[in-house]
């Protein structure tokens, strides 16, 4: 099985209900583009290609996961910025299930 064509979400962001459905599946996305390099250089149109959403949806969901503190974005230029997952997130989550 190819690991490297699934995304991972991690269940804390799973878990939290301040971040939309389609953000937590940009956030999947993103885990996948920047693996290698430590970050990515996708811009608004490929991923909005990738998830099949409008160029003004992922601006936004870009904001929701920055503004979540799950991704972290540095501008070089206007239009070129590199997109970093910030891997400092508090992983302690209880999956105990109490019927």
């Amino acid at each position: 099985m190819n690991y490297d064509s699934y995304i991972k979400i991690p269940i804390v962001l799973l878990s939290d209900t301040h971040v939309s459905s389609s953000a937590k599946l940009l956030y999947g996305l993103l885990v996948l583009l920047t693996h290698q390099q430590g970050y990515c250089y996708a811009n608004n149109s490929y991923l909005s290609n990738k998830l099949n959403l409008g160029i003004r949806a992922i601006t936004r969901l870009l904001k929701e996961l920055s503004d979540n503190s799950y991704i972290k974005m540095e501008f070089k230029h206007k239009f070129i910025r590199k997109i970093f997952i910030v891997n400092e997130m508090n992983t302690s989550i209880s999956l105990d299930y109490k019927d």
